[in-house]
C-alpha cells in the first residue's frame, strides 16, 4: 500500500467526539496511526484538516475568533448577493427540489414571511394594544 506523504504545512487535528480522549488498550493498529492509538482501527478515526480561519464555516469558529472571523468576511455587494444565492440555491435543493417534498420547505418561506411583516409592523401594532390603565 502506497503512502501519500503530506506537505509539512498539512495540519491535522481530532475532531471532537472522535474518541482521542480515551485511553485505548492494545497494540497500537498501524504505525501511520496520529497520537493515541484508537479502540479498533486508525480509520474510525474522524480527521480533519486545521483550516485557515477565512476559511472556516461559522459553526466551527471559536468564539474568541468570531470577531476576526466576521471582519474577513466579504460586505461588498458582490459579495453579499454571492451569499443570498448560496443561501437561496442551499435551501432549494434541500427541501424543493428533492424526489418526496413535504410542505415543510413552503411552511418555513411563510413562517419568515409572517415574522418579517411582524417586524416591519410592530411600531404600529405596538400603539393598537388593549391596556388596562391608560
Amino acid at each position: 500500500m502506497a503512502s501519500v506523504a503530506a506537505s509539512p504545512a498539512a495540519r491535522w487535528t481530532l475532531a471532537p467526539g472522535s474518541g482521542a480522549d480515551r485511553p485505548s488498550p492494545g497494540p497500537p493498529a498501524s504505525s501511520s496511526c496520529p497520537g493515541p492509538v484508537p479502540r479498533r482501527r486508525c480509520s474510525g478515526w474522524r480527521l480533519r484538516a486545521a483550516l485557515p480561519l477565512k476559511e472556516k464555516k461559522l459553526m466551527d469558529v471559536k468564539l474568541a475568533e468570531l470577531p476576526s472571523w466576521i471582519l474577513m468576511r466579504d460586505f461588498t455587494p458582490s459579495g453579499i448577493t454571492g451569499a443570498f444565492q448560496r443561501g437561496y440555491y442551499r435551501y432549494y435543493n434541500k427541501y424543493i427540489n428533492v424526489k418526496k417534498g413535504s410542505i415543510a420547505g413552503l411552511n418555513m418561506v411563510l413562517a419568515a414571511y409572517v415574522l418579517f411583516s411582524y417586524c416591519i409592523s410592530y411600531k404600529e401594532l405596538k400603539h393598537e394594544r388593549h391596556r388596562k390603565y391608560h
